[in-house]
């Protein structure tokens, strides 16, 4: 009986054949993980509507396919800090602050400097979207070493330090192909330092970056999805070359580098060995001088923070001091220095002739105030000894320009809230043109600022403030302009003479808004009527 049944059992296999079974799911080659925060200024800063999702309507005009899907986080302060996961579908033609793409999840109000936040989305795209490789895009602000992502609405102002971020993408246990900052200051050897171990490549600038979306999404988004093999490397080549692109078709200052991170530990070992032999080899005050000196021809921008400093054209300006620049060992490490960084930045771009960017910034502040030690040796970068240095360097120098004059105050805009793009400096010009002898990112938050400048002779001076609202690096229509009215005339008429040593403080600058520029002539509207103050920007 046992044979029948087996023989009938043969016998219907043969009639209708074996049923295969389901094929495994192909995972995607690549799951781009978007970090949008939206939680401060840049909701509201485009005619109150939002940078934030312009950059992700930028990506829908690409959109996910099968093997490139494109998962982001988007957050908005005119939403009261509300969180939303979006699957970025292809769509064109989107009207402001309007996304089409599905949503995914609605969290809730979360605050996006908060490390968990992070955390819980990358955790729910790792679950819900495998990929072979991966790409995390940060998007909002930022300050280099301090932190990125900035949360006004539901974070206090806070930023998620770059500890936090390094922990973060080490417990979900995801190794990113690259990191990329849409943010400000990012490309730093000590952020870099902090996420070698978690990525492959970081993409970031070296420069205060416009709010208007430089990052080029569509463009290199769109060769992704052309050649989903194509390597990380040139992938990051990739999009480094649509931020260019990007700010010259929009007519933005830019800069962005591609850094290798596995190219991290030489570059700090020979970043430990030039801070450390700069306090052995040097035996004077006049040589300490000479490190100053280099430091003071290193290039500063009004793209830049007065603290951070391009690494490459430092150690070049090392080389070139009569007397430090030819100790042997101080020599050798600049040259070091100088061939590390060429190896670690394989691709950067800049459309700003003229100003020299190597493709990584390193701290370097000049006095105690720039100087946070407590938060700096919290990053790995410790290891270098580089922290020592520093307190040595504004200890050999006197914490400061000797000869200086400080200069205080508080910035304020009435009806505004100032950006992260507000300076405060000191305008020696006699002319109709700005001449910029020294300037300070003011403190968005509290408006507070503190300039120093080093004099040895009496100069006469404005002190001015300028909120760059648009980023674009120009004294234009809607920034916000003041000077210190020292009389309290509500005039243009408040140049005054400064001493060697003199500390000023309670020099509070109004903004008004500029509603014209011509004629190299800026016309303000001020509670005293309209003025046209004599002034342009010489860049």
């Amino acid at each position: 009986m046992k044979r029948v049944v087996l023989f009938m059992f043969i016998g219907l296999m043969a009639l209708y054949g074996c049923k295969k079974a389901p094929p495994a799911e192909v995972k995607p080659k690549w799951t781009i993980i978007v970090y949008a925060d939206g939680n401060n200024n840049l909701d509201i800063s485009q005619n109150n509507t939002s940078y934030v999702i312009e950059d992700i309507q930028e990506m829908e005009e690409v959109g996910s396919t099968d093997k490139v899907k494109i998962i982001a986080a988007v957050s908005s302060i005119k939403r009261g800090g509300l969180l939303k996961y979006y699957y970025i579908e292809k769509y064109t033609d989107e009207l402001p602050d309007s996304l089409s793409s599905p949503v995914l999840q609605t969290l809730g109000t979360k605050d996006m400097s908060d490390p968990q936040t992070l955390k819980d989305f990358i955790n729910y795209v790792k679950e819900n979207y495998p990929a072979n490789h991966y790409m995390l895009v940060i998007d909002d602000h930022g300050a280099g070493w301090r932190g990125v992502c900035q949360d006004e609405q539901n974070g206090a102002g806070d930023l998620m330090s770059i500890p936090e971020l390094r922990e973060v993408l080490e417990d979900v246990d995801i190794h990113f192909d690259i990191i990329v900052f849409h943010a400000c200051l990012m490309a730093m050897v000590e952020v870099a330092y902090e996420l070698k171990d978690v990525a492959d490549y970081m993409c970031g600038s070296q420069f205060m970056m416009p709010m208007e979306s430089v990052l080029g999404s569509a463009e290199w988004l769109g060769a992704l999805v052309a050649n989903p093999e194509m390597s990380a490397s040139e992938l990051g080549q990739k999009i480094v070359t649509a931020v260019y692109n990007a700010g010259e078709r929009k007519g933005k200052d830019v800069h962005f580098a591609l850094i290798d991170l596995s190219k991290m530990n030489t570059l700090a070992a020979k970043i430990g060995d030039f801070g450390n032999h700069l306090v052995t080899e040097i035996e004077a005050a006049t040589e300490w001088q000479e490190v100053l000196h280099a430091f003071n021809e290193t290039h500063y921008t009004q793209y830049d923070d007065p603290a951070f400093v391009d690494l490459r054209e430092y150690a070049k300006r090392v080389k070139q001091q009569p007397t430090i620049g030819q100790k042997p060992l101080i020599r050798q490490d600049a040259d070091a220095i100088i061939d590390a960084i060429n190896d670690a930045v394989p691709f950067t771009m800049t459309n700003v002739a003229g100003l020299t960017r190597g493709g990584v910034n390193i701290h370097f502040p000049f006095n105690h105030e720039l100087f946070d030690s407590t938060n700096y040796v919290r990053l790995r970068f410790r290891a270098t000894n580089w922290h020592a240095f520093l307190s040595k360097f504004i200890a050999s120098i006197g914490g400061g320009p000797v000869t200086g004059v400080t200069v205080s105050g508080t910035v304020t805009w009435p009806g505004h809230t100032l950006s992260n793009r507000c300076y405060a400096f000191i305008d020696t010009s006699h002319t109709e043109y700005i001449v910029i002898a020294a300037i300070t990112q003011v403190d968005p938050q509290t408006g507070n600022y503190t300039i120093t400048w080093e004099i040895d002779e009496p100069k006469e001076i404005y002190v001015e403030a300028w909120d760059d609202v648009d980023g674009d690096g120009n004294l234009s229509v809607g920034d916000g302009f003041g000077w210190w009215d020292k009389d309290n005339n509500g005039q243009w008429d408040d140049m005054f003479t400064v001493n060697p040593g003199d500390v000023i403080t309670g020099a509070d600058i109004e903004l008004f808004e500029i509603t014209s520029v011509k004629e190299n002539k800026l016309v303000l509207n001020t509670p005293y009527g309209v003025i046209t103050v004599p002034k342009a920007l010489n860049k």
